[in-house]
């Protein structure tokens, strides 16, 4: 059980790296700006508020319930989403492809700099725990 649970953090932490050195790499080229990365951290921010929202609503969480919400909906649907339209000859769609790929690295930067807070967020907020 364990191996399967720590696949989530580890696989999420692989792909917000390879996130993190596209970002770099389009920062480097002067395709990606101050804007972006504020886009990229409201985005982040507004996906981490609705988790939390949908915890708010279910009144109770289980207690590995983040170990995997988190990474899916923060890391791996918006990578895949980022990966498919990359390269899109849309120029809207392609700069919403940009903000996603730095909103996943956003996320694992601030994932790994608050790894305890989403638990004392749920503690702070009385949600129930269960096993």
């Amino acid at each position: 059980m364990g191996i399967i649970i720590l696949s989530f953090p580890l696989g999420a932490l692989v792909l917000g790296i390879i996130s993190i050195v596209k970002t770099i790499k389009q920062l480097k080229i002067k395709q990606a700006g101050i804007k972006e990365l504020l886009l990229g951290l409201i985005t982040s921010n507004v996906i981490f508020g609705l988790i939390c929202l949908s915890y708010i609503i279910e009144g109770r969480a289980w207690g590995l319930s983040p170990a995997f919400r988190i990474p899916i909906f923060m890391v791996f649907i918006p990578f895949v989403v980022q990966v498919s339209t990359e390269k899109s000859r849309n120029s809207k769609i392609a700069y919403i492809s940009k903000i996603i790929l730095i909103s996943i690295g956003m996320t694992t930067i601030l994932g790994v700099v608050f790894n305890d807070l989403f638990s004392n967020l749920i503690y702070y907020l009385g949600i129930e725990k269960y096993y």
